[in-house]
């Protein structure tokens, strides 16, 4: 009883607290007045992450809101594509909350004073396309699966078929098994139509040096540790710069952030480009490196089973060989 209690306590008190920022971004759309801004700055990044990586796209955009004594400025995630739609000094248009069209929700009011709550966005976007932002970085095969593998689950479970244990264990290994591959480092995209060559600026170079770690995890060690390199370049015929960002075998090129580098791109997509004298072996050798950790770590179990077996059958013995 008490603990059913304490859940539906934390279950009201997370709605308290998610509601008023749910629905102020909804008010967004459906009640956002239109007020012009204009592109203020541009950033680019490739932020590693454990042992993933993805890049960053934000673009920051200044207005003055009819309710503003000043500037605001609002950041902005978004997809490549859309982020090199945007030149700096651009004019554009954000839909804009007023305080008098706010939800008469509790928190509401306090939390838009302090300047917790969304009130102005990109024309353009919607309420839900940060969190498909989100998702797409995680990637779309994990989160189907994720979502197929419940569903299946339900539909076990309410079919009352057999067997419903091995298929929790199958859908979990699944998942897994995908999250894994997802996490494991792979080079990107070589040049293949259209390629140029350019000198790019070398905006960032981090190291990946474990494999699938986490936040809860170490991971393994890298047999062959991974160098994510960020570059900057103005691709021909473009005004402004993009950032191409290749894996390559740390021990194959020496880079540090400020170095001039070669690269060679796409002149469709630059962002699909290679440093040159870069090798990118590390695939082969990190997935013989878990291979032989694998193989390790089963010597060992069977080595330990075998161990505790015929120690079992000595002791028997001995006890019999006493009696």
């Amino acid at each position: 009883m008490l603990r059913g209690l304490l859940i539906l306590l934390f279950a009201g008190a997370s709605a308290l607290v998610t509601l008023p920022f749910l629905m102020s971004s909804l008010y967004i759309d459906q009640r956002g007045v239109t007020i012009p801004g204009h592109v203020y700055s541009k950033r680019e990044d490739a932020i590693v992450q454990y042992s993933t990586w993805y890049r960053s796209c934000e673009v920051t955009f200044e207005y003055w809101g009819p309710e503003e004594s000043g500037v605001s400025f609002l950041k902005v995630e978004l997809p490549p594509d859309q982020y090199d739609s945007f030149t700096k000094g651009q004019q554009v248009q954000l839909h804009y909350l007023r305080r008098q069209d706010v939800p008469t929700l509790p928190l509401v009011q306090p939390l838009r004073a302090m300047g917790l709550l969304p009130k102005a966005r990109l024309a353009r976007q919607r309420v839900f396309s940060g969190f498909l932002m989100n998702v797409d970085r995680i990637g779309f095969p994990v989160m189907g699966a994720l979502a197929g593998s419940v569903l299946l689950l339900i539909f076990w479970r309410v079919s009352r078929l057999p067997g419903f244990q091995w298929a929790v264990v199958a859908c979990v290994l699944g998942v897994l098994t995908l999250v894994l591959i997802s996490e494991f480092p792979l080079p990107t995209t070589r040049p293949s139509a259209g390629v140029r060559i350019a000198s790019a600026k070398v905006k960032s170079a981090e190291r990946i040096e474990r494999l699938f770690s986490g936040s809860r995890t170490r991971g393994e060690i890298a047999a062959e540790p991974v160098k994510v390199v960020g570059a900057e370049f103005v691709p021909e015929g473009r005004s402004e710069a993009v950032l191409a960002v290749d894996l390559i075998d740390d021990s194959s090129l020496v880079v540090k952030p400020g170095d001039i580098v070669a690269l060679e791109y796409e002149s469709a997509a630059p962002r699909t480009a290679h440093l040159q004298r870069a090798t990118r072996s590390f695939p082969r050798r990190n997935l013989a490196g878990i291979a032989v950790t694998f193989s390790i770590y089963v010597a060992l179990l069977l080595g330990f089973l075998f161990g505790a077996h015929y120690l079992g059958r000595g002791w028997k013995r001995l006890l019999a060989s006493r009696n």
